[in-house]
């Protein structure tokens, strides 16, 4: 239960750690070490798509993918995939589940967020870096 209480702070925070400044399709899955979920997609971005490889593993700190799937069946994926090696927060919103898992990858701070958006009818997952205060 006290898991759950400080989700919306947590999503918050997590919001803010990721400082995406921009997110694009050309990020590869290994530049985080976080599965991409089968059949997730993303947008291209114009902005991270011009960037230089340099620039873009500066910049672009956070990748968002849509996918049919249902929010439960994505937490699912991801809790088989990170076993052992990760927190989790779940929550659920108007009774739809979302998550946030924290884990670190070959040394480096990795969240994962999962949420629905109603106005898509889509699962949304967030992967990106986390970027401690400075």
């Amino acid at each position: 239960m006290g898991r759950q209480i400080g989700f919306l702070s947590l999503i918050a925070i997590a919001a803010a750690a990721f400082c995406c400044t921009g997110c694009s399709s050309k990020q590869k899955p290994i530049e985080f070490g976080v599965p991409i979920y089968p059949g997730a997609v993303t947008e291209v971005d114009s902005f991270a798509t011009r960037l230089s490889p340099a620039d873009r593993a500066r910049l672009v700190k956070a990748v968002m993918y849509t996918t049919d799937d249902a929010p439960d069946k994505v937490i699912s994926f991801y809790k088989e995939r990170l076993k052992g090696k990760t927190e989790v927060f779940e929550s659920s919103r108007r009774h739809i589940p979302e998550a946030v898992f924290r884990t670190e990858i070959n040394g480096k701070p990795q969240m994962v967020m999962i949420s629905w958006n109603e106005d898509t009818s889509k699962t949304e997952i967030t992967i990106g870096n986390i970027t401690p205060p400075q």
